[in-house]
């Protein structure tokens, strides 16, 4: 391969690279939007249960994913 062909390979690599990863970050801040668009619901459900604790085994278990799907998704305590 002469010298002109590497030189098209590597740009073209570089380029291939860099829309990974600009696609990667992208995607990234769209998932964390969405997450806090769920923090509202979230919070006021997590503040409900802790109010009113669950007496059901299957109300305690909703309560806990409720928890922690509050703390996964960063959402603030009131």
């Amino acid at each position: 391969m002469t010298f002109r062909a590497w030189q098209t390979l590597m740009v073209a690599l570089v380029f291939a690279i860099l829309a990974a990863g600009s696609a990667m970050v992208y995607a990234n801040a769209v998932a964390r939007e969405s997450e806090r668009q769920w923090c509202g619901i979230v919070t006021t459900m997590d503040d409900a249960y802790a109010q009113t604790p669950p007496q059901t085994p299957a109300g305690r278990q909703i309560a806990g994913d409720i928890a922690r799907l509050r703390g996964e998704f960063g959402c603030p305590r009131r």
